[in-house]
């Protein structure tokens, strides 16, 4: 158990405030595509998003465990609304890293102050994230941006977008305020599962950026680190949604009537398979918990002591979070069905929800390629690298700064 002060401690009771509520209705929000704009407020005023900002700028100052725990109770309630914080989240960590300036001073202060941030990184036009059409050209005393983005995860509900471009053979973040003249953000995600988050397309037409608000990504331990957070809070959504269906499959077992002719009891609730099937959910909710908090214990020793070991220690142990949740959270959300009879299968209880978030966040990076990671490591020593470190990055300093 992290030991909190009582600063932390009372944000994270009124955290847990708006998180108590947050389950009630989400299976409405997402049949009626109501957006959670009043939810992300909610959490946002109680200080969600300033776990992580450093206590000298108004924040937190959390522990990257603390945020896990905080991460998984939101997920629970709604699964999109813990996909719509990874962008702020990670724009957040970014900043930690940054040198002082105006745009790391202003903006986490800001968050401090409940401004939101959202990302605006992967292209449909390109071959990959790698591979960006953005555009970031010099005019005069500032810069001018022009491109599409898509995947926009909560940008339709931020203040600030964090835009990925390549300048010069190297990643640079742009931030703009989120209106900004030639800005437009359009919830146009048409994906199966996550339909909240407003995934969807963000356009920016010349927009105007100023130069102290350009932020490169030439550190590769920072690198390294970045991307093992941010798989991170993909895991901590998955076992979010393990732990939500374990708890409506409980509900929905302890509330049926009518069993099968080969149940070996007819009440259910006190059929010993049923309660297996339960058990088993439940396990498998516990397990991707775990996975996650001991990820969460390896981001943290890496911020205690930014060495090259414990940075590919930390994209290690976040692959493999990623692929055992990935099998945990799935195998959780359709076997919740065996117990749950045909009932279960009312479109009013919204359980398919389950098993559609997870998939879809399960699909964002695809696991077979972590495994592969994995296995390259284990069988040939081969180091794992972020994909950051891929563009212009490979000269990067070694050392961590700014932590």
């Amino acid at each position: 158990m992290v030991a909190v002060d009582d600063d932390l401690s009372a944000r994270l009771r009124a955290i847990a405030a708006v998180v108590s509520g947050l389950g009630a209705e989400a299976a409405d929000r997402e049949a009626e595509h109501k957006l959670p704009t009043e939810q992300v407020s909610q959490l946002l005023a109680a200080g969600a998003g300033a776990l992580r900002v450093p206590v000298e700028f108004g924040g937190s100052g959390a522990p990257v465990r603390v945020l896990a725990e905080v991460l998984i109770d939101i997920a629970a309630g709604d699964s999109n609304l813990a996909q719509i914080f990874r962008g702020h989240l990670g724009l957040t960590e970014i900043l930690r890293f940054t040198e002082p300036g105006p745009a790391r001073d202003t903006l986490l202060r800001s968050a401090a102050d409940g401004a939101f941030f959202g990302p605006a990184g992967a292209e449909l036009s390109t071959p990959n994230l790698t591979a960006l059409a953005t555009t970031l050209r010099r005019d005069g005393d500032h810069y001018v941006l022009s491109g599409r983005k898509y995947y926009t995860t909560g940008s339709l509900y931020a203040d600030w977008l964090n835009v990925l471009v390549s300048e010069n053979g190297e990643f640079v973040s742009a931030i703009v305020p989120r209106r900004s003249e030639g800005v437009t953000i359009i919830d146009d995600w048409d994906g199966f599962g996550q339909r909240l988050t407003a995934s969807g397309t963000a356009i920016f037409e010349s927009v105007r950026v100023d130069p102290d608000y350009l932020l490169h990504h030439r550190n590769s331990l920072t690198n390294d680190y970045m991307e093992a957070f941010y798989q991170f809070v993909h895991s901590a959504t998955q076992a979010g949604i393990a732990r939500a269906a374990a708890d409506d499959l409980a509900e929905l077992v302890r509330g049926r009537t009518r069993s099968y002719p080969l149940a070996s009891t007819p009440e259910p609730a006190a059929d010993p398979q049923v309660l297996q099937t339960v058990g088993q959910v439940r396990s498998k909710a516990y397990a991707a918990r775990a996975n996650v908090l001991q990820l969460a214990d390896t981001l943290d020793g890496f911020l205690s002591d930014p060495t090259r070991q414990r940075a590919e220690r930390a994209l290690l142990d976040s692959a493999a979070t990623q692929v055992v949740n990935t099998e945990l959270v799935g195998a959780a959300t359709w076997q919740l069905f065996d117990a749950g009879s045909a009932s279960a299968l009312k479109s009013r209880l919204g359980l398919d929800r389950h098993w559609r978030n997870a998939r879809t966040v399960s699909s964002h990076n695809p696991a077979v390629y972590k495994a592969s990671l994995l296995g390259d490591h284990a069988v040939n020593g081969t180091a794992p690298r972020a994909f950051l470190n891929s563009l212009g990055a490979s000269n990067a300093s070694e050392q961590g700064k700014a932590l």
